[in-house]
């Protein structure tokens, strides 16, 4: 994570060295990325870098900090506007993420970390990004999710499902890069969250 050093720096510094980072990120695959190309666009110097980050591996860890922390907070806000109606809350966070993460100037940028998330098993991408991925459910979106609409009978139920909604939406997120179009994607993962909800086998009295 980023050092005092770089905490204290201007907005306006902290911004640019940002950019170069998601640009250089954006380039090519995490393992190819430089840092001279960072400090170069960044206009700083390598000295500078190290007394910001300890390695390239902390500061894209910061950004995906950044990013999930922003994530969680919209989560817990339409958990609370939504009455704790937690697929609808799933729902609201897909389009958030869309309309305020997968902005177009960082579209490569989330591209690429998905790319290495579907081809890494030992890289800070399929650790660290999946376990803050997890950490986006707090006690505080647990506490306030509406439990009786749902059929659960204990805690890990619910775990389970919330599981099952953590993957949909990565999943759906990742196909916006396959489609021609968001709304296809967004109609896919729709639908994919009406079969959670409502189920898939039909009942006598339907």
């Amino acid at each position: 994570m980023p050092t005092d050093t770089f905490m204290k720096l201007s907005d306006e510094k902290k911004q640019k060295i940002i950019k170069a980072a998601k640009k250089e990120f954006s380039r090519v695959p995490f393992k190819e990325t430089s840092i001279k190309k960072i400090v170069q666009e960044a206009e700083i110097s390598r000295g500078s870098f190290y007394q910001y980050f300890i390695s390239k591996e902390d500061l894209l860890r910061y950004l995906l900090q950044d990013h999930m922390e922003k994530i969680k907070e919209h989560l817990e806000n339409s958990i609370r506007e939504t009455q704790g109606d937690i697929i609808q809350s799933f729902i609201s966070m897909y389009d958030y993420i869309l309309k305020e993460e997968f902005k177009p100037i960082d579209l490569n940028f989330h591209k690429q970390i998905f790319e290495n998330i579907k081809t890494s098993e030992d890289t800070i991408f399929s650790m660290e990004f999946c376990a803050k991925e997890k950490d986006i459910i707090t006690e505080k979106i647990y506490t306030q999710i509406d439990k009786e609409k749902l059929k659960i009978q204990k805690e890990e139920d619910l775990k389970t499902i919330i599981s099952m909604l953590s993957l949909i939406t990565r999943k759906a997120l990742v196909s916006n890069f396959k489609y021609n179009s968001r709304s296809q994607a967004r109609e896919e993962f729709i639908k994919q969250m009406e079969y959670l909800k409502f189920g898939v086998y039909k009942f006598k009295n339907d």
